[in-house]
């Protein structure tokens, strides 16, 4: 046996690691308040009292409630990339019925969760006149920006797309929000097939073109 296997495993320090369990219960409290309260109706007395916590704590991991909510974005996003991973790994067919798993994705999800739609429309309009708050939000929103265009960039892998990757992803975000907040404001005039549809044409007129060039 070598020195190396006979090291023995280092584990982190429990008051590290208990630390990490306060700040993801925090988290998660937080985020049911906002969904029920709203930004500017849930109070971190509120908060804290349903994680199970005094306030202090609130201020030991977090600046405010502005920050709170930041890290309660972040962890929405992450838990967004790791469902699109999912669908991903497990999408068949051709590019259009693939891309397609991803809108209706979104639009069960809206179904199931379309308070952190608002929630997060209630912030944006929160940060829009604080510059600092803003970008701090801004670099949020980007991390999922950014990695769906890294995951559609390998599911069109030898596809000519007609515009960079980074800025088609952009746009099929935004649409997907714009939608939803249509969906929210009148249900029946945004079906949930229609954002599904929209992108399944699009890249079969893609696939098409790129096809036909390839003649």
């Amino acid at each position: 046996m070598s020195a190396q296997e006979d090291r023995p495993i280092e584990r982190r320090p429990r008051r590290e690691e208990r630390k990490e369990e306060t700040r993801a219960e925090l988290v998660a409290a937080a985020r049911r308040a906002f969904a029920r309260r709203g930004f500017h109706g849930a109070s971190l007395e509120q908060i804290a009292r349903e994680a199970g916590y005094s306030t202090g704590a609130i201020y030991w991991h977090f600046s405010g409630k502005d920050d709170l909510f930041l890290a309660v974005f972040e962890d929405y996003a992450t838990t967004r990339v790791a469902e699109w991973e999912q669908i991903h790994a497990r999408a068949q067919g051709e590019l259009p019925e693939r891309a397609r798993a991803y809108a209706d994705q979104w639009m069960e999800r809206l179904g199931r969760d379309p308070e952190f739609m608002v929630l997060t429309l209630e912030f944006l309009v929160h940060a829009w006149r604080n510059p600092p708050l803003r970008e701090a939000f801004g670099a949020r929103a980007a991390f999922g920006r950014l990695a769906m265009a890294r995951i559609l960039e390998d599911a069109s892998e030898g596809v000519d797309l007609p515009m960079p990757v980074e800025e088609l992803a952009a746009v099929l975000r935004e649409l997907g929000s714009g939608l939803a907040l249509a969906k929210l404001a009148d249900p029946d005039a945004i079906p949930d097939r229609l954002f599904g549809d929209f992108v399944e044409a699009l890249f079969t007129l893609v696939l098409d073109r790129d096809r036909a060039r390839s003649r």
